[in-house]
């Protein structure tokens, strides 16, 4: 016979010191994801199966603490930005910078280029790390505070290229594409169809589109959920271009990428592909 856990890990009802109206709200706040990131009252209190008054007044109260934003266009509450700096917290404390930060260090040693690390967070592209590399070519990504549109550059659209269409979409209506150098795409059907070329390639090479005189690579990176968490980038003067090192540059950021994957515990769903990272 099993003892039975008395932590405060226990199952729900079984720890003395749970306090029910934070369980209430705790309980509001997982009802929200990437799918379903804005909700009404209504929604709410029929998920939560909480009285509306109940829902109402945990609701107003988040909402003055800023975890929750009401948009009073729509009447649906969404997440709100205190988010980001809890998620700076965790990722200063962990997490992903840090277990990427050494395979960061190598690929720019392998490439001599600067290598980017950035993730979607609140809607904008936010960068996590960057290790630049020795040389005139200096790219504008501040750790941390700087925010760039979501589809912005070889690492909005790795990260793009793997959310739900509608999701895409949403990004954007708010977001509309702009033209940062003559060959960026600024039609959003275009735009959409580079994204599907992207997911299936598994990887994006943008040419002179984000900045002038600059290409890139960029791999998505994913958790043991399988899910694409953030996306590693290179960048590079045009002038080093070529079809040779575009092939390099994108077999060094898939290794790289994998081996950051696999450092947050994701396995490949192909028992045959141990990916690039087995030369």
């Amino acid at each position: 016979m099993t003892k039975q856990d008395s932590s405060p890990r226990a199952g729900k009802g079984e720890n003395r010191y749970n306090i029910r109206a934070i369980e209430r709200a705790i309980g509001i706040l997982n009802l929200f994801s990437r799918q379903e990131s804005k909700l009404s009252l209504d929604e709410i209190t029929r998920r939560s199966g909480l009285s509306k008054p109940t829902v109402f007044r945990i609701l107003s109260t988040l909402e003055y603490h800023k975890y929750l934003v009401l948009d009073p266009a729509e009447g649906r509450y969404r997440l709100g930005t205190i988010f980001l700096t809890l998620g700076g917290a965790v990722l200063a404390s962990l997490s992903l910078r840090g277990l990427a930060s050494p395979h960061l260090a190598r690929l720019r040693e392998e490439l001599q280029v600067t290598v980017m690390l950035g993730a979607l967070i609140d809607d904008a592209l936010v960068y996590l790390d960057k290790k630049e590399a020795s040389g005139p070519l200096r790219i504008a990504s501040d750790i941390g505070w700087r925010r760039d549109p979501p589809h912005f550059g070889m690492l909005g659209m790795a990260l793009l290229a793997f959310k739900e269409e509608e999701e895409v979409r949403h990004d954007l209506d708010h977001f509309p594409l702009v033209a940062y150098t003559r060959n960026s795409i600024t039609d959003p059907q275009d735009f959409t169809e580079r994204l599907k070329r992207i997911r299936e390639d598994g990887y994006a090479v943008e040419l002179n589109e984000a900045i002038d005189g600059v290409w890139g690579v960029a791999v998505p990176i994913r958790d043991a959920r399988e899910e694409v968490v953030a996306a590693v980038g290179v960048g590079q003067p045009m002038t080093a271009h070529s079809k040779k090192r575009e092939a390099e540059t994108i077999e060094r950021v898939r290794v790289c990428a994998s081996a950051i994957s696999a450092e947050l515990g994701y396995r490949p769903a192909t028992a045959g592909y141990d990916g690039p990272a087995s030369r």
